[in-house]
């Protein structure tokens, strides 16, 4: 009697580890059957309660949204500080159309988990299923705050269920630490077509004086380039040279148009920097051997012998509309084989027809020597697009072989007054 007094608990404690086992086991499918089983070894266990309820809700052959929701319910009876459960009475009475039910679980969510970024995102969804924008993008901005990496969906979604960037901008963006955040909004309202409701956002984001990449801004100065905001554009380019995040090179002087015109720092490819297309049969670097002033110089080595049009490096140059300039620079060459050699070149991207210009081309072997143009602009020229340009050649020998070099670009003013111009006189529209 003493030996079973002491063994039956320990047989009763087994038995019952046993049955847990067994429904755990059992519970691990999704199936309602198994499920109700499981719940008939332990039907105190929480975790079986959620996912009968879920079963039931989601299964199209056992739909039983009713007994779902009761069994979410009992899950959360069980253990009412399990967000997750509060998760899935959420779902199931969102789809059921039970509003209040779904908004008490969502909340109730937010409590108790606070930080999971996560359950902003469900409960952001949940407003805009709801109709309610306003409080769909209020939990959007908790979201990228603890977040920021859920940025590119919060704008997609934002923007395909609010049509106005302006609303998402101030109810998400507007006052965020993160100025980098402001910018990625503009890189996608941009990509998405959306690049005329940009200008205000850069401008609230350059007023809050907090700081940012190159890199993220560039989408920004790209489009208003190549979409015609030539005054914007030049706005926002010595925005950013007053802020230290694009440093104008030291050898470039106040007087000269062209940005980087002795190559003294490696080009940014973007912006009013120059930028180096890759070309086939052609290699671009900077060089910091031989150059003609400071310590670089752009050479550009035509590695195969083709009969191609090369234009391996561009800048876009602001400029004023009637106005006479100059274009210097000095080039050296060595077996450039062509009777058509690099040179440099001056277009008007918007109208070529107004201004195509270019220096006299380089053959041959050659010590350092200037070339030059001048030129005017057309009453509707904002830009030029400078260029490292070999034309296809129409005479013998066609093929074109060899290297060149390139330093101490200028495009300076001819005439009085241009660079006021520049500084304050915006397209007419």
């Amino acid at each position: 009697m003493l030996l079973l007094a002491i063994g039956l608990p320990g047989l009763l404690l087994a038995a019952k580890t046993v049955k847990i086992a067994v429904a755990a086991t059992v519970g691990k499918s999704f199936m309602p059957a198994d499920l109700l089983k499981a719940l008939a070894l332990d039907p105190a266990n929480p975790e079986l309660h959620y996912h009968l309820g879920l079963a039931y809700c989601n299964s199209l052959e056992d739909f039983h949204p009713t007994e779902g929701l009761k069994q979410l319910h009992q899950a959360i009876a069980l253990n009412h500080r399990q967000p997750v459960y509060w998760s899935g009475l959420a779902s199931a009475c969102q789809a059921l159309g039970d509003k209040s039910c779904a908004d008490h679980a969502i909340q109730r969510i937010l409590e108790l988990s606070p930080m999971a970024p996560h359950y902003y995102w469900e409960a952001a969804n949940h407003y805009l299923l709801e109709g309610q924008a306003d409080m769909a993008l209020a939990e959007f901005r908790k979201l990228i705050e603890l977040d920021p990496g859920f940025a590119p969906q919060t704008f997609r979604l934002s923007l395909s269920m609010v049509d106005n960037p302006q609303e998402i901008y101030q109810e998400v963006l507007a006052g965020q630490k993160d100025a980098g955040l402001n910018l990625a909004y503009i890189g996608f309202l941009i990509a998405h077509g959306e690049g005329s409701n940009t200008y205000p956002i850069w401008k609230e984001t350059l007023a809050g004086n907090r700081p940012f990449s190159l890199s993220s801004a560039a989408p920004y100065i790209e489009w208003l380039i190549h979409n015609g905001q030539d005054h914007e554009a030049l706005e926002a380019w010595q925005a950013l040279e007053q802020r230290g995040i694009v440093e104008k090179p030291s050898g470039d002087a106040s007087d000269n148009l062209v940005f980087n015109g002795s190559f003294e720092q490696d080009p940014l490819n973007t912006g009013l920097d120059w930028r180096i297309r890759k070309e086939p049969y052609t290699w671009v670097e900077v060089d910091d051997s031989g150059a003609y002033l400071g310590q670089n110089c752009l050479e550009v080595d035509f590695t195969v012998s083709r009969n191609e049009e090369y234009e391996p490096a561009t800048e876009f140059v602001p400029v004023a509309p009637g106005h006479a300039y100059l274009l210097e620079a000095y080039v050296r060459s060595d077996s450039i084989s062509s009777d058509t050699g690099p040179r440099l070149r001056v277009l008007d991207p918007a109208c070529a027809s107004c201004l195509n210009a270019s220096t006299e081309g380089t053959v041959g072997t050659t010590n350092w020597h200037q070339v030059s143009l001048s030129f005017s602009t057309s009453p509707t020229t904002y830009w030029v697009r400078l260029s490292v340009w070999r034309p296809r050649s129409r005479s013998f020998p066609t093929d074109i072989t060899g290297t060149f070099w390139l330093d101490a670009v200028t495009l300076k003013s001819a005439g009085s007054g241009d660079k006021k111009v520049l500084a304050a006189s915006p397209r007419p529209s």
